[in-house]
C-alpha cells in the first residue's frame, strides 16, 4: 500500500512541527539528531496526557468529548495506552496516520533506532512485522486512568461509549 496522502492541517494543529507535510503528534519522540519517530510515543508525555486529560496529538486539554483510537484487539479489554484525542485531532489522525488510515497493511519489519533515554512500547516487539489490525474511534464523555500490563492506560470499562466507529476494517483476501 502507498502512503502518499497529505491532508490539510487544521488550524488547531498549526502550532506543531511537520514532517513531509504531516503534523508531528505532541507525544512523538525526537532523537538527539533531530529525527521524529512516527509510530513511537514519548512514554513520559503519554503518561502526562493520560493523567492530565491532554490530547495526544495537540497536547492541549480535552474538553467535553474524548476519542480513543483503538485496535481491534484493544476493544475487548476496553482500554488503550494511547492518550485520548479531541474529535478534530482524531479526524485528522484518521486521515493522516498511514497505519490508522489503513494505508499500511503491516507494522514495520525493522524497529526504529532509539536514543539511549527512550523506551520501546511494551507491545512493539509483538507487532513487529505483523499484519495491521483494524482501527476504531471510540467516542467517550470521559475515561478512567488504569494500569494495564504495568503501563498507564485510558479505560472506558463500566461506562457506555457514545459511539464506536470503524476507521479501517479489512475483510480477508480469499481470492
Amino acid at each position: 500500500m502507498t502512503d502518499a496522502i497529505v491532508p490539510p492541517i487544521p488550524l488547531s494543529l498549526q502550532h506543531l512541527p511537520t514532517v513531509g507535510g504531516l503534523v508531528v503528534p505532541w507525544i512523538t519522540p525526537r532523537t538527539a539528531d533531530g529525527r521524529y519517530l512516527f509510530g513511537v510515543v514519548n512514554h513520559d508525555l503519554m503518561d502526562c496526557a493520560l493523567v492530565n486529560r491532554w490530547c495526544g496529538v495537540c497536547g492541549r486539554p480535552l474538553e467535553h468529548r474524548a476519542v480513543l483510537m483503538m485496535r481491534l484487539s484493544d476493544l475487548p479489554r476496553q482500554c488503550t495506552s494511547e492518550p485520548a484525542l479531541h474529535p478534530w485531532c482524531a479526524a485528522y489522525t484518521s486521515e493522516s496516520c498511514p497505519m490508522i488510515a489503513g494505508r499500511l497493511d503491516h507494522y514495520r519489519s525493522s524497529l526504529p533506532r532509539l536514543d539511549t533515554n527512550m523506551v520501546r512500547a511494551p507491545d512493539a516487539a509483538a507487532r513487529h512485522g505483523d499484519a495491521a489490525e483494524p482501527w476504531f474511534a471510540v467516542w467517550l464523555a470521559g475515561y478512567r486512568v488504569i494500569t494495564d500490563h504495568g503501563n498507564l492506560a485510558a479505560s472506558y470499562a463500566g461506562t457506555r461509549p457514545l459511539r464506536i466507529r470503524p476507521i479501517t476494517w479489512r475483510l480477508p483476501n480469499i481470492f
